[in-house]
Parts: structure tokens; C-alpha cells; sequence
């Protein structure tokens, strides 16, 4: 009886060891699998992480940026042509940009710089067939101003523009020369100086009638601004004046 119980009781024991030894070898083999799936999990996250919806985002729109950027430089350039460059005459396409780049440097630097060179009305503006713009003042002799300090370098008189003179002005380090002609009345000399605004004569031109669209023989003063005293050098005045 003893003996039997003890056997019963040694082989309880014995399966009890053997169960405990499977749970022990599944409790492992089930840490083994956490572990892996810890694992996985760390991987798969980081790989979202790099590769997720905003990350792509900033790379494309970095990579937009590098790829269009001389479409971008160009369109720049375009906005800065019509900035500095207002022709106000029906030629267009290579006229405009001959002209904008025979005189861009003069344009970048010395816009809207220059005043009214008189009160009244444009009616002529400036082209290829006529290098400056006339401006038809309300009253026969009204005054013509300086449009920026300067030294007066030429007065003389011409058959066909009347009366004349050229002013030499430094303007943010670069030379510009300004031109008045079809004047009555000069009251400045060769090598004075003279101020912004300041006097220096009267428009001339028929006194019988103000100088319109049509028929500009009337009474009015023509202005041109040139890169030099030649009238080949002639620029677009209405990117200088600020009106």
C-alpha cells in the first residue's frame, strides 16, 4: 500500500516536472515571439516614419523648387523687364527689347529719379522715330524745370528743335545726360550748376496754339534722356520721371 502510493505519488510528481518544463519551454517560446513582434513593429513604424504623406511632401517640393528654378529666374527677369521698362507706343516685341537692353542699367539704377520737366500734357511719346516725349504746357512760355541736379554741358540753338540745352547728371554713380529743346527763352549758361526743380527756361513753339496729339507744331518743350550727349543714345524718359 505504501509502496503504491508512493509510486502514485512519485509519478504525480514526475508529470508535474514534465508540465512545468512545457510551460516553462512555452512561456520562452511566447517571450521569443513577443520580442519578434516588438521587433517588427520598431521596423515597420521607423519605415513609416521616414517614407510617410508630409516627408514626401517637403522632398517634392524641394526637388519642384531645384527643377523649376530657371523657369522661376526667367519669369523674374520678365516682371523686371515690365517694372522698368513702360513704352507707351504701339511697337512691341524686338522693339521693346532692343531698347530695354541698350539702356537696362541705366533703367535699373536711375528710375523714377527725375521730376516733370514741365506742367502740362504728354502728347507725343517716345519711339524710334522720336526719342523723346513732348509736353504741351497750358500757357505760351510757361517755365521748364531741371529734373535732377546737375551741370548744364551744352546750350545752343538747332533750325529744326529751336532753342536747346543738355544737363550732365550723376545719378547712384552712373552719368545720364538730360536734353530740352523747342525753347523760347534759355536762362542758364554752359557750366552752371543747377538744382532739382530749379528754372532753367520757357517753353517755346507757336504762341497761337497749344501743341495737341494731332498737330504738335504748337507751343510745348521736347525732353529726352541719353546715356551720352548724342541724340543716338536717346533712352525711354517714362521710366525716369516720376509722375
Amino acid at each position: 500500500m505504501d509502496d503504491v502510493t508512493y509510486i502514485g505519488v512519485k509519478d504525480n510528481i514526475e508529470q508535474n516536472r514534465k508540465v512545468k518544463n512545457n510551460e516553462t519551454v512555452t512561456v520562452k517560446k511566447f517571450k521569443t515571439k513577443k520580442y519578434s513582434r516588438k521587433l517588427s513593429k520598431f521596423i515597420s513604424s521607423t519605415k513609416r516614419k521616414i517614407f510617410n504623406k508630409k516627408i514626401l511632401i517637403i522632398i517634392a517640393i524641394i526637388v519642384a523648387i531645384f527643377y523649376f528654378k530657371p523657369i522661376t529666374f526667367l519669369k523674374a527677369k520678365l516682371n523686371e523687364k515690365r517694372e522698368f521698362y513702360s513704352l507707351e507706343s504701339s511697337n512691341e516685341g524686338i522693339l521693346d527689347s532692343f531698347t530695354y537692353s541698350f539702356g537696362v542699367d541705366y533703367y535699373k539704377n536711375c528710375k523714377k529719379t527725375m521730376v516733370m520737366p514741365a506742367d502740362g500734357l504728354i502728347t507725343c511719346q517716345y519711339d524710334l522715330s522720336h526719342q523723346g516725349i513732348d509736353i504741351a504746357c497750358e500757357n505760351y512760355q510757361d517755365n521748364v524745370y531741371a529734373v535732377q541736379n546737375g551741370y548744364v554741358c551744352y546750350v545752343g540753338h538747332d533750325l529744326d528743335k529751336g532753342n536747346e540745352l543738355i544737363i550732365e547728371h550723376e545719378i547712384n554713380g552712373m552719368k545720364i545726360y538730360t536734353y530740352y529743346s523747342n525753347l523760347s527763352i534759355i536762362n542758364v549758361s554752359n557750366g552752371d550748376y543747377v538744382y532739382q526743380n530749379q528754372v532753367i527756361a520757357q517753353e517755346g513753339g507757336n504762341p497761337n496754339k497749344r501743341a495737341t496729339v494731332l498737330d504738335f507744331e504748337g507751343h510745348h518743350v521736347h525732353f529726352e534722356v541719353r546715356k551720352n550727349t548724342s541724340p543716338a543714345s536717346a533712352l525711354n524718359p517714362n521710366i525716369f520721371i516720376d509722375f
